[in-house]
């Protein structure tokens, strides 16, 4: 769907009709008339309705689950000891079939028209159209995955004194189908043992223990099992005996609480870098063969190439994180407070090293260099009130903030280069880097003056975006790029929601936004009068017949209301000149399409009421819903949430009217 609305988009309404009428001669013609234009050969324009209803796709997914799990009761031993085991094998498979007619395409030129008759003659584009359906085998996988589970457990307690301890054992081995390289091909293997210890005096005072030894197939011997182990404790403060005064009149719940721990990631880089301590060396690359032998005989040898050089240091990513939390509950649990400060370090980032060229390596080599920091707060708050038997009221707002950047990134030292802003280390996470634009060119003559600035080599000309020389060398190039914006996260989110009722009515509503995130307009994607070109099998549904579709993007209006021109040299308009084709130097990330991407959105609003007492029924419930009905926001050329690409599929506002019978 999204797909289709894109395409309708990016078509011209102009240029011909969805389907055309009959005229004399294909009046009795079984097939559908689409319209279109032959620009050249086996090159037309996107018809979506054509795409629409070319056909369809059969698709299916199946599970298979066998499963056997054992349990033994060990309290023989001791008191609280279980014991368990759990194997299982799960496999998933799925297919998808395409079945599409072929179209013949039809055009009524101006000269085939016939003013004083309102007549038109159609001409047929196309010879190769089908009415049958064809198909398309699609895609085919198919997933299997072996599991096994051994656990101990121990739970007891000793009057004041609570323990409990688990050790569970792990294997796990998954293979897939889809395979299209050698690593792909072996099955992915994971073994681990982990556990959990516990204690609590007289349920106020709680200490927990948990660590995981954890092996991964990916890395070298000395590196391939990795111990991460965690500690919390917390105080039940409300507890206490002398509490019991504060807890009886305000305060009903209060417990604090800690944590410490280290996770460790296996799942770094690519498909393809399934054994980062192995090399791998292609021994059939015709593109660096050679001929061995005499002239006329001589008998050709294939090349090798490497694509990957051992690394037997490279090992886990690890994530250190720190939590501190607070639990309250006031007014007889009335209003209920949870709060969180946490902290997360993250160290062993897998990263791609600078490699001179002058080594004469054929790939490039990576390893755990990087590291991010992060720290935020995680709110959240809910009330709940019985003011008598026909009025209640529920509360809920959450909130959350989060703060990370890197502390340590593989790039230049571009001090040496003057240019110590274009730097990644220090900037936050998900911040981009991009020009800064100062305004557009007036005239030639402000474009002769100026740094040089070209894209692509092309030279900029009036009109176009000028960009900020902040290394001052004259020269508009990469190290001229610095963070811009807000992260592409929001760094802020928030909800805010209530119900309410009374007597039989009630109403409830919910409220969400975000804020600290900024989105970027994809200049290319919202350029107008540019052709793109696919092949059929790439348009939905499409099976390949040979044919190349041309689509066009449109003019927004938004553009189309404020852009430079010759006659109206606006230097602080919202689009560059126009062009039938792309600008490079327009199209580059930059302050120009940066916009706040914050918002806040009524998602969702339910109105409804409840018949009783009525015979033979015993509820009747008619209802009203609603679904993102208003956005607030500073961005208004679409939806922020749909990003830098006003073309894409829009957020749905949804309203729907529904009755309940309960008998």
């Amino acid at each position: 769907a999204s797909t289709i609305f894109t395409q309708t988009l990016l078509t011209s309404p102009v240029r011909f009709p969805a389907v055309y009428n009959p005229d004399s001669a294909n009046v009795n013609t079984p097939n559908i008339l689409f319209g279109n234009q032959q620009i050249s050969n086996n090159r037309y324009y996107v018809n979506p309705y054509h795409q629409l209803v070319s056909g369809f796709t059969q698709s299916s997914r199946a599970l298979g689950l066998i499963q056997f799990e054992l349990r033994q009761d060990l309290s023989s031993i001791t008191p609280g000891l279980h014991a368990r085991f759990l194997g299982n094998n799960n496999r998933t498979s799925t297919y998808a079939l395409r079945r599409n007619t072929q179209p013949f395409f039809y055009n009524a030129e101006i000269f085939n028209y016939d003013p004083v008759e309102n007549t038109y003659t159609l001409t047929r584009l196309n010879d190769d159209g089908n009415r049958a359906l064809s198909f398309n085998g699609g895609t085919s996988s198919v997933l299997n995955v072996l599991y096994s589970e051994v656990a101990l457990n121990y739970d007891r307690t000793f009057k004041d004194h609570t323990v409990s301890g688990l050790i569970v054992g792990i294997g796990r081995e998954a293979s897939r189908s889809t395979a299209r390289t050698l690593p792909e091909s072996l099955p992915l293997r994971n073994l681990g043992i982990s556990g959990r210890f516990t204690y609590d005096y007289k349920s106020r005072y709680f200490v927990e223990f948990n660590f995981g030894y954890n092996g991964s197939e990916r890395f070298a011997r000395k590196n391939r099992f990795g111990f991460f182990p965690s500690i919390g404790a917390a105080w039940l403060v409300s507890n206490e005996s002398f509490f019991e005064s504060v807890s009886s009149t305000f305060i009903s719940r209060l417990k604090m609480r800690a944590s410490y721990g280290i996770v460790g990631n296996d799942a770094i880089g690519g498909q393809n870098d399934r054994f980062f301590y192995r090399s791998q060396v292609n021994l059939d690359v015709f593109s660096r063969g050679y001929r061995f032998g005499e002239s006329g005989s001589a008998t050709f040898i294939p090349g090798v190439s490497i694509s990957n050089y051992e690394n037997p240091n490279i090992t886990w990513e690890r994530a250190k994180t720190l939590n501190l939390g607070l639990e309250l509950n006031l007014f007889d649990d009335a209003l209920l407070f949870r709060g969180e400060y946490f902290t997360q370090l993250r160290d062993n980032i897998l990263q791609t090293r600078l490699t001179p060229s002058s080594l004469g390596l054929q790939a490039q080599n990576r390893d755990n260099v990087g590291v991010a920091f992060t720290e935020g707060v995680d709110l959240a708050l809910d009330g709940n009130k019985y003011f008598n038997n026909d009025l209640w009221m529920t509360l809920r707002g959450t909130f959350t903030y989060s703060n990370g950047k890197f502390e340590s990134f593989e790039e230049p030292n571009y001090e040496l280069r003057n240019a110590p802003d274009r730097a990644l280390t220090g900037i936050k996470i998900g911040q981009r880097l991009g020009y800064i634009a100062e305004r557009l060119f007036l005239d030639e003559e402000e474009v002769a003056n100026a740094p040089q600035q070209s894209f692509g080599g092309i030279a900029p000309q009036a009109g176009d975006i000028k960009y900020r020389d902040i290394n001052k060398d004259n020269v508009i190039n990469d190290l001229d790029r610095v963070p811009i914006g807000k992260p592409a996260t929001p760094q802020i989110t928030y909800g805010a929601g209530f119900s309410l009722g009374y007597k039989n009515f009630d109403l409830s509503a919910f409220f969400q936004g975000n804020a600290e995130v900024s989105i970027f307009i994809d200049p290319a994607a919202t350029a107008p009068f540019i052709t793109r070109t696919r092949s059929e099998d790439q348009l939905p549904g499409g099976l390949s017949n040979n044919k190349i579709y041309v689509s066009e993007s449109t003019l927004l209006k938004a553009y189309a209301d404020n852009h430079w021109t010759e006659s109206n040299r606006n230097i602080y308009a919202l689009y560059p000149r126009l062009a039938d084709s792309q600008v490079p130097n327009n199209i580059q990330q930059s302050t120009w399409w940066l916009r706040d991407g914050s918002f806040i959105r009524l998602k969702q609003v339910e109105v409804g009421y409840n018949f009783k007492n009525i015979h033979g029924i015993d509820n009747l419930r008619i209802y009203v819903t609603g679904t993102n009905l208003i956005t607030w926001t500073r961005f208004k050329l679409w939806d922020p949430e749909v990003g830098g690409n006003g073309f894409g599929y829009p957020l749905q506002r949804v309203v729907n009217l529904g009755l309940l019978v309960n008998f």
